[in-house]
């Protein structure tokens, strides 16, 4: 299994902290529906856990999300350009206060990067080679990995967690 840690900088860290306050100004659906066959519900969609607060939203090129929050693409740049400059991304999939079960990346070509911000505890997310899988604090340090080859998933939290997904 391969994946690549990396510790945030103090830099890195004042982007996020700006990243984080400016998630806190938007509205992001609720990624939650109790009612499946509107095909909104990300238990069966994408992975995610049926809690009532879960809330998804993608940031890409005339993304509706991109198209209302502009600035935050320009953020999202601003920070891979100072944490991981190499990496090169097409979206970015904001999650907050998500808990995602084991899964793989089906439409995910290529490596992604993982970002956890926010006021939260526990949250890690898990990397399985085998049945057991690997605990990694992505508020720490970034994650990057393939996720349309490793399987992946997170765990219980307390507090405000978003987790930046970005993908190359």
């Amino acid at each position: 299994m391969e994946y690549k840690l990396k510790k945030y900088s103090e830099k890195d860290l004042e982007i996020l902290n700006t990243i984080q306050e400016e998630l806190d100004k938007i509205y992001i659906c609720k990624s939650f529906s109790s009612n499946p066959k509107k095909g909104l519900n990300h238990a069966v969609k994408t992975g995610t856990t049926g809690q009532v607060e879960a809330r998804q939203t993608l940031f890409t090129k005339n993304s509706k999300s991109e198209v209302r929050y502009p600035h935050m693409m320009k953020l999202f740049n601003k920070f891979i350009d100072c944490h991981m400059p190499s990496f090169k991304f097409e979206s970015v999939y904001v999650n907050k206060n998500t808990v995602c079960k084991k899964h793989i990346d089906s439409k995910n070509c290529s490596n992604t990067l993982l970002v956890g911000v926010g006021n939260y505890e526990n949250g890690f997310t898990i990397l399985y080679e085998d049945e057991d899988g690997i605990e990694f604090d992505i508020k720490e340090t970034s994650l990057l990995f393939n996720g349309s080859k490793i399987y992946h998933s997170s765990t219980d939290f307390s507090g405000t967690r978003y987790s930046l997904v970005f993908f190359g």
